[in-house]
């Protein structure tokens, strides 16, 4: 049976759950995962509904007992998911000195003030315009921040799909940009995540897709996670076959896993 690693899940210590980190523990031990990194939430724009919600105290005293409750069955990661953190390196760099975090993700939840989750980010703009707008916003963040993987790369295909009704994104006409920030994350050693959270929310296939891997890919990227970006435990590893086979059809022969922000495998 293949063993799982799940780089993305959320528990009580991001305001958009309340699953306590325990509960998370014992659900991956009954799903095949071998090792998971917590990546709750930190985030600093004051127009998130999470704003200033995490404590990394209380998070880091869960962490402490859950690998004592845990040792020798299950890897548990430390790991924290900073939103817009181009924007906010400061109050990021200071959280990330409060304790030993093993893996980072990098993320855009807002550009230029518009949630990349709403349909209302297209307001006034053509589809083009929009993506343009994310990953512009995206190429800041990969090129400024302090990160480890790139979380969720093409999350704007929430609002695609909620305001022009897409399952999938073909990013081929905005090829040249998406391959400049890949190639900003290829060149300073960092990754991108597989995020198979679309399919349960009914927006097809993980993300992103084979074509952008490949591009990663040749663009030297080399390392890749797999994250399920749960906030429930039903939804740990969920649709971690397809994802795993994604990975291997864009030429990459394993999920990268890591320990004390230093990547292994991939």
């Amino acid at each position: 049976m293949t063993t799982w690693t799940d780089y993305h899940v959320h528990t009580q210590f991001s305001c958009d759950s309340d699953v306590p980190m325990e509960t998370m523990c014992r659900a991956a031990l009954t799903r095949g995962i071998a090792e998971i990194a917590f990546t709750d939430h930190a985030d600093f724009e004051p127009l998130d509904v999470c704003s200033g919600y995490f404590r990394p105290e209380r998070y880091w005293e869960a962490i402490r007992r859950c690998r004592d409750l845990f040792d020798g069955q299950l890897t548990i990661r430390a790991g924290v998911e900073c939103g817009e953190g181009h924007i906010y390196g400061a109050k990021i760099a200071a959280l990330l000195a409060t304790g030993d975090y093993d893996v980072v993700l990098g993320s855009i939840h807002w550009a230029q003030g518009r949630s990349v989750f709403d349909e209302h980010l297209f307001d006034g703009l053509t589809l083009d315009e929009g993506l343009t707008l994310y990953f512009d916003e995206l190429a800041g963040l990969t090129t400024q921040a302090d990160y480890d993987v790139i979380a969720h790369f093409d999350i704007i295909r929430r609002a695609t799909h909620l305001r022009f009704g897409m399952q999938e994104l073909d990013l081929t006409r905005h090829e040249q940009q998406v391959r400049a920030i890949l190639r900003t994350v290829a060149r300073r050693g960092k990754g991108i995540e597989i995020n198979t959270s679309y399919r349960r929310k009914g927006i097809g296939e993980p993300g992103p897709s084979v074509q952008i891997l490949r591009w990663f890919r040749e663009e030297g990227g080399r390392i890749v996670t797999l994250g399920s970006d749960s906030h429930a435990p039903d939804h740990l590893a969920g649709d971690f076959e397809r994802g795993l086979a994604m990975l291997r059809e864009a030429g990459f022969e394993r999920p990268t896993t890591f320990e004390r922000r230093q990547p292994h495998g991939g």
